[in-house]
């Protein structure tokens, strides 16, 4: 896959394809349902992996897809599968990471359901290593001599964790998501780290403490340790409704934060409720948008039209 259609990336990159799903967010996964269709089953790795059963394919041709984009990127690592999935090996993670620190003009969206087989991984001492010897075995490749440009010295390769250019994220669709996952991605060394709410599928309390400070003994809350998050509602056909007041609410939370909101998407079945009468909605009607999946930002309520990038 080449140019996306997701506002809030450039390319995506799949060197892995396959899944399962795991929560509520994946009952209705637009790559398990893209990878049954005629365009990509021509392809032999989707083709076994079209029962998304768990079974995840290394694509071999496309690990060294991002070492021939010369312009920087926003790059979405692994749109049709999950780099987090238990059945994705040590060794592919460190050919993708390698790659991803061979590309510093590029920046790497990393987007995972499973945070914690990411913590697992970063936290293994020989990770860094794993990922140097990777980058060597590719300067070294014979089919390719000379042909990627990056900074050796002598026989070393200088490669310290987290990789300046990787941003970390995990899927959060509800309250019990977010008290999983969100622990775990904030243990993750990388560059940024970010949520993407979608689809939301009921109001999230982003404002949870998480630690206290040593120095000043205030309470801090996993805002405070984000760098990002892309809020949206579901869409397609039978899609689940997304309360415009959730999308605000998180919105909303973020404000005295440092941390960059981009909504996405208001959904194909988004939700106002109006007027609220002591704290209780009197009534919900759906939105109606000429863009289907409510993505078009003209389209969205003023307040809404938030679209920024972590700096």
């Amino acid at each position: 896959m080449g140019k996306t259609k997701i506002s809030w990336t450039s390319e995506t990159w799949n060197p892995l394809v396959g899944c399962s799903k795991i929560s509520a967010g994946c009952s209705r996964c637009y790559a398990a349902e893209a990878a049954k269709s005629a365009r990509l089953q021509q392809f032999p790795q989707y083709q076994k992996v079209k029962d998304w059963d768990g079974t995840i394919e290394f694509v071999e041709n496309q690990l060294l897809k991002p070492l021939s984009w010369r312009s920087p990127k926003k790059v979405f690592v692994c749109s049709m599968s999950d780099i987090g999935h238990k059945n994705v090996k040590d060794e592919w993670l460190n050919k993708i990471f390698a790659v991803m620190a061979m590309c510093p003009q590029h920046i790497f969206q990393v987007l995972t359901k499973r945070p914690e087989r990411l913590l697992e991984y970063f936290s293994d001492p020989n990770c860094a290593r794993w990922i140097c010897d990777e980058v060597l075995n590719i300067l070294s490749d014979e089919a390719n001599p000379g042909k990627w440009k990056f900074k050796v010295h002598g026989d070393e390769v200088n490669i310290k964790i987290p990789l300046p250019n990787v941003w970390v994220g995990t899927s959060v669709e509800n309250q019990k998501v977010a008290d999983d996952r969100i622990p775990q991605l904030l243990q993750i060394p990388a560059a940024k780290l970010f949520l993407s709410c979608e689809p939301l599928l009921e109001a999230v309390d982003l404002t949870k403490i998480y630690r206290i400070s040593n120095l000043t003994q205030t309470e801090l809350t996993w805002l405070d340790y984000l760098h990002w998050i892309i809020l949206g509602g579901e869409s397609g056909v039978g899609a689940r409704p997304c309360h415009i007041d959730w999308i605000r609410s998180i919105v909303q939370q973020c404000r005295p934060t440092n941390v960059a909101v981009f909504v996405k998407q208001l959904g194909s079945n988004s939700i106002q409720s109006t007027p609220y009468i002591d704290g209780v909605a009197q009534n919900n009607f759906q939105l109606k948008f000429k863009d289907r999946k409510g993505g078009n930002i003209d389209e969205f309520p003023t307040d809404l039209q938030i679209r920024q990038f972590p700096e």
